[in-house]
């Protein structure tokens, strides 16, 4: 069995978070590594067998691309990536469904949990966004800022068609919470994640980051390896 679940890894993203929801099933039946975007270290280390300090800036979607960059040639069969918030509702239940469905498959497969739209780029086009509070007043203590640092290329349509060009998105999910199938990261050239990340890596609260959150599906296109499950909403 260990051998198994040392097959996955599962990476947190954490700002100000407890991240006592480690404790808790199926989040107890894993191991993890924690990369910590905050001041502290006043966290639920159980299970936590890596931390990694990182500089706060492009939200769990730096966090994200950082990790894939870092471990390009070593990757886990499967990576989980959690926000440290994950204790909120609407997150908390898309990751039980993942890591209730791993644990179902014997540890061997990935799963992207959201919903499957026409084409992601036409669904969100005008998508842009100068303001943003985040949901978890842990991180909102410690962050009060709420403008965002604006893309360059904007609205999402535009941002989309320059880092994508025509190609299809159709699964989406919201808030960082995906597992995915290392064959599906490795299909692309290192180079794919660089790019990305040169547009979260200059500030703490940029809007790019919500355009990466809503394109986690067309930057691993097509999700060949990785199992889709099909929700009622992308949230």
């Amino acid at each position: 069995m260990d051998d198994l679940i040392n097959n996955i890894e599962i990476v947190v993203s954490r700002y100000n978070e407890n991240l006592d929801w480690i404790n808790e099933f199926p989040f107890n039946q894993f191991k993890y590594t924690v990369y910590n975007k905050g001041d502290n270290d006043n966290f639920e280390k159980t299970n936590v067998v890596n931390i990694i300090k990182l500089k706060n800036v492009g939200m769990c979607d730096h966090t994200n691309l950082y990790h894939i960059i870092k471990n390009y040639n070593s990757l886990s069969n499967i990576t989980v990536f959690l926000p440290g918030s994950v204790h909120l509702k609407h997150k908390k239940e898309k990751a039980v469904i993942i890591l209730k469905s791993i644990i179902q498959s014997n540890y061997k497969n990935a799963y992207f949990v959201g919903c499957y739209l026409n084409s992601i780029k036409k669904e969100f086009q005008y998508f842009q966004l100068d303001t943003y509070k985040g949901a978890c007043e842990e991180n909102n203590i410690k962050n009060k800022e709420t403008s965002l640092f604006k893309c360059k290329i904007r609205p999402y349509e535009k941002w989309y068609e320059y880092f994508f060009g025509e190609t299809p998105g159709h699964w989406v999910t919201l808030s960082g919470v995906f597992s995915i199938d290392k064959r599906d990261i490795i299909k692309y050239p290192i180079e794919r994640y660089q790019n990305l990340i040169e547009t979260l890596n200059i500030h703490s609260n940029p809007e790019a980051a919500h355009y990466m959150e809503r394109s986690w599906g067309v930057i691993f296109y097509p999700l060949n390896n990785t199992i889709k499950i099909q929700l009622k909403n992308y949230t």
